[in-house]
């Protein structure tokens, strides 16, 4: 799994560090406008507070709210296809400075965005609500910080080590990657990924067309509509697994664990003669979309939808 090396990529962002521009002054309150394009990129970065982004019909980015005791100040830089908003830390230690975080008080970032803008968020204890965006793409990794992301952006890619995850919307793509934090998806479509090690996985949606989600020890639930040739693949070691299926839906449909028990309303469940080891393989309906879910010892729940 990808999500191993999680923590370690992240807080070793602190390598990317970008020459700063001018500062803005460390006084409060923070009030700024600058003009961009309707379809810009705007790069969001905060140590320690929060981060709120919603959206309106103007080419141009407001910023306000208030900069914590201890930073050096906010720097803007660019305009037109990009936008940079960044708070500096106390010393010029680079991204996901832990020490920086220690040393200065919280920032609250409100800013208001063109609705098809695109949006790098990166934060560190600090919490990110979007609302609204239905920009190409949407990428937001922090480290401790709850995330709240609602709208309708092309693709998104969500990551956070401990950090609570709540994701309404994503057209076309979604990858989400957590260590512990809870994963809870709303109305996502098209592909789906999903990775964390013991945080839970919360997928109900309308309709996707193909589904990855993986787990050590985390449950992992999703409900939802697969396409007639879509494909979902799922493993779990300890965590157990729960899926809806459509009553109509045709499916290839694999289930196996070593150890945990297959509860499936369809098919039957068979069990291995010589030793542990439980297994599920079935056609339901014609067939076509192929499902495929593997644990170890975690449980596997197949139902009808």
């Amino acid at each position: 799994m990808r999500t191993a090396a999680l923590a370690l990529s992240l807080t070793g962002t602190a390598l990317l560090a970008v020459p700063a521009g001018p500062a803005l002054a460390a006084a409060r309150p923070i009030d700024q406008t600058f003009a961009v394009d309707a379809d810009a990129r705007i790069d969001v970065s905060n140590i320690k507070g929060s981060v709120t982004v919603v959206v309106w019909d103007r080419a141009e980015v407001a910023i306000s709210g208030t900069l914590g005791d201890g930073s050096k100040g906010l720097t803007v830089e660019g305009g037109g296809s990009h936008l940079t908003v960044r708070v500096e830390p106390p010393e010029k230690s680079g991204w996901f400075s832990w020490g920086s975080d220690s040393r200065m008080g919280e920032t609250t970032l409100r800013l208001s965005v063109p609705r098809r803008a695109e949006l790098e968020i990166e934060v560190v204890s600090a919490s990110v609500d979007v609302d609204g965006t239905a920009g190409r793409r949407l990428n937001v990794e922090s480290v401790s910080g709850a995330l709240r992301l609602a709208g309708q952006p092309g693709e998104c890619d969500i990551s956070s080590v401990s950090g609570r995850i709540e994701v309404g919307g994503c057209r076309e793509r979604l990858d989400v990657e957590s260590v512990s934090g809870n994963v809870r998806v709303r109305d996502a479509g098209g592909e789906l990924e999903f990775e964390t090690v013991s945080g839970d996985i919360d997928v109900e949606t309308t309709r996707y067309r193909k589904l990855s989600a993986g787990t050590v020890s985390g449950t992992i639930a999703i409900r939802g509509e697969l396409d007639p040739d879509g494909r979902v693949e799922i493993e779990s070691m300890s965590g157990d697994v729960s899926l809806q299926i459509a009553a109509d839906a045709s499916v290839d449909l694999h289930a196996e664990t070593f150890s945990g028990r297959i509860r499936s309303d369809f098919g039957t469940v068979k069990s291995e003669d010589r030793g542990p080891g439980r297994s599920l393989d079935t056609k339901i309906g014609s067939g076509g979309a192929r499902v495929r879910i593997e644990t170890f010892s975690g449980g596997i729940g197949i139902t009808r939808r």
